[in-house]
């Protein structure tokens, strides 16, 4: 034990040792900025990795089950094109699954089956069916307890042209312009999996122009989104309008609103008129122009005063005049007005239109007690039920689901249409060709948008539109549907709870389908397999194989400051070495005092170098902030790194450091120890 106090004696800072001390100070501080290094590194690339992977498997789950070739060549598969009960055309797995008889085909209706037509599989004279057993194996109770979901999935792709209807309304002048454009798309259509897990968090909130788009097109008819070039949308009559106003706003809790700037006032919606500052113009001893609640002077034709009231009349006053203001005066909010309200319930179960709709301003506001819906864009707002026809919205069990509206399809699409002005409420049509006796005939399915989601790092995501199963079971039913690769326009996709999992998850699988014979009709692919996702996976782990072993030998390289302090430690010292060896001290224990050292030495630039790896991380916006400032661009790209970058501590890089910092400290003060063991007295 006297081996460890001598040892703890001599790491202490003294003066007259102040070259060995200097140098230890150095060497502690080198390690703790190389362990700092590597923790923030390693921490923020672990959860990159971690989030690409998330996204990556996300929409795609982390397992594929997908059909081979030998599944398409098949008797079960190629039969349903042969039977009249499969309306002579194939199945998709979930069809398959929900059907009631496994071989459809009756030869005392159905034509004569070629000769060279495949054979049915039979185990133990019963008919096999692949898909019906495939479920029956994912929907064990093993499987069940260990929170996998799972689902099937279509793959196809249209044309997507979506309609965008906008109305742009003048504040000051209450002029209203109406605008149609068109965005046309190539798109890849994936349907909706509504028992993937994952699927809600990608889901974008609706954003406050998303609403105001919606509400204000409640009373507005559109043309079939089918047409190429459909008219301005017209009025809906009285009943629907009411019903849909109904239907809508007792589901929404609205509770902030803006006025614009410039925002037409009318004389009626004041209140304590005495105390609202305004600016005029004045015009043959009329007040004619009048800018309420105005804090700086917007132009020099106009003047000062406020608005009273007296004898149910409006007065400009001033100074030194009183202007009585007309019925007609053009009154404007001079600034932007955010106000805190809630909606006109008396109000509201009276209103036949938009404009019969008020809110009532909770703050103590000075210039209205009610605003009409028409002068008002919503900011804030509570969804009470999502059960609503106008965006997507969530059931008891969570599960997301697209709305048919007006016999249109609801789709979800990346969040980069956004950008190019699309909005939740827009219809279009998705088309595609089918073949007739004579020619390609185009087809087209009236979609309207129902909400955003993220795609993540997909590489096709921004192309990827979610929509409906039936709407992929129409277009990969026609013959000449796009088709990319037949194993992967249908198949079921796996989620599992934990990612790791995956690979023993996939491996069950397969041993189970080889013990049913199926195991020839069905690929099982994990995320490290994807195309996508595989040479993303490796280059993020030779990364971080290539940068530990550069922090290795960085390592090794400031653990070598160890021995040169303990050499000149081993030189100061050799005196009381030679003390301790006469009192009987052995060549191990002054081997172990220096050793010691160097592990001590390494042990706390470890704990150093953590804490303030701990405290990069929980700052690490901040910094990533300056960065940017300072180099006059975003330091890491939003694309691929995400909004936040990651900032959570890394446990195996953790054990990393506590393990090898301290074992180099203790080889490099292993050589100053033989050599203090080897001095006699």
């Amino acid at each position: 034990m006297f081996e460890f106090k001598i040892a703890f004696k001599y790491l202490l800072f003294k003066k007259k040792r102040f070259s060995s001390s200097l140098i230890s100070l150095l060497s502690i501080f080198v390690i703790s900025i190389v362990v700092w290094l590597v923790l923030v590194f390693l921490s923020v690339t672990n959860g990159i990795e971690k989030n690409w992977l998330q996204k990556l498997t996300s929409i795609n789950a982390p397992i594929k089950i997908t059909p081979t070739d030998e599944y398409y060549f098949s008797y079960y598969y190629l039969i349903d094109s042969m039977s009249s009960k499969s309306n002579y055309s194939p199945k998709s797995i979930k069809e398959k699954y929900l059907s009631k008889v496994s071989n459809p085909y009756d030869n005392e209706v159905d034509v004569e089956l070629p000769y060279n037509f495949p054979k049915p599989d039979f185990i133990n004279a019963k008919f096999l069916d692949p898909v019906k057993t495939l479920y029956s194996i994912l929907e064990k109770p093993k499987y069940l307890k260990e929170k996998i979901y799972f689902q099937d999935f279509e793959v196809s792709a249209a044309l997507l042209k979506l309609t965008l209807n906008r109305q742009k309304v003048d504040p000051f002048t209450n002029f209203k312009e109406e605008k149609i454009n068109f965005l046309t798309q190539m798109s890849y259509l994936l349907s909706l999996t509504e028992n993937n897990p994952n699927l809600k968090s990608l889901l974008l909130p609706v954003s406050e122009n998303d609403f105001n788009h919606i509400t204000k097109n409640i009373q507005k008819s559109f043309s079939n989104p089918q047409l190429d070039i459909p008219y301005l949308p017209k009025a809906e009559t009285q009943d629907k309008i009411k019903r849909k106003i109904n239907d809508f706003f007792k589901n929404i809790s609205i509770n902030q609103i803006v006025l614009e700037k410039g925002t037409q006032i009318n004389l009626d919606n004041l209140k304590n008129a005495t105390n609202t500052k305004a600016q005029a113009y004045i015009q043959n001893d009329k007040a004619v122009y009048i800018l309420l609640n105005s804090q700086n002077k917007a132009s020099d034709t106009l003047v000062d005063g406020k608005i009273i009231e007296k004898n149910k009349h409006y007065y400009f006053t001033t100074n030194d005049k009183k202007y009585l203001i007309d019925q007609n005066v053009f009154l404007h909010l001079a600034d932007e007005v955010t106000l805190n309200v809630s909606l006109d319930e008396s109000a509201l179960e009276k209103a036949n239109y938009l404009q019969d709709i008020k809110f009532k301003v909770l703050d103590n506001y000075l210039l209205f007690d009610t605003v009409p819906f028409e002068k008002a864009k919503i900011k804030s707002f509570n969804v009470k039920n999502h059960q609503n026809e106008n965006f997507y919205f969530f059931d008891q069990n969570e599960n997301i689901t697209l709305p048919t509206k007006e016999e249109k399809y609801g789709i979800l699409l990346p969040k980069n249409y956004q950008k190019s002005g699309v909005l939740i409420g827009d219809s279009g049509y998705l088309s595609y060709a089918t073949l007739t006796m004579n020619s390609n005939q185009e087809q087209r399915i009236p979609i309207h948008v129902a909400g955003f989601y993220d795609p993540g790092v997909l590489p096709i995501g921004n192309k990827s539109v979610i929509v409906p199963q039936e709407v992929t079971r129409a277009i990969n039913g026609s013959s000449t549907s796009l088709i990319f690769d037949s194993s992967c326009n249908n198949g079921i996709f796996v989620w599992t709870k934990d990612l790791k999992k995956a690979e023993d998850f996939k491996n069950q699988i397969v041993k189970e389908l080889e013990e049913k014979n199926i195991a020839k009709y069905f690929k099982i692919e994990t995320y490290k397999d994807f195309d996508f996702s595989k040479d993303l996976m490796q280059q993020f782990q030779s990364d971080k194989t290539l940068f530990t072993l550069i922090s290795i030998i960085i390592l090794i390289a400031a653990c070598s400051n160890i021995i040169s302090m303990l050499i000149l430690l081993v030189n100061d010292k050799k005196k009381e070495i030679a003390i301790l060896r006469s009192m009987g001290a052995s060549s191990k224990s002054i081997a172990l005092i220096f050793g010691f050292s160097g592990f001590v030495m390494g042990l706390l630039s470890s704990f150093i170098g953590i804490l303030s790896a701990i405290f990069t991380l929980k700052h690490l916006d901040s910094l990533i902030n300056f960065l940017s400032t300072i180099q006059g661009h975003s330091f890491f790209n939003a694309a691929f790194f995400g909004n936040k970058m990651p900032n959570e501590l890394s446990i195996k890089a953790l054990m990393f450091v506590l393990i090898i910092t301290p074992i180099f400290a203790l080889i490099a003060g292993l050589i100053p120890a033989i050599k203090a063991s080897k001095i006699h007295t």
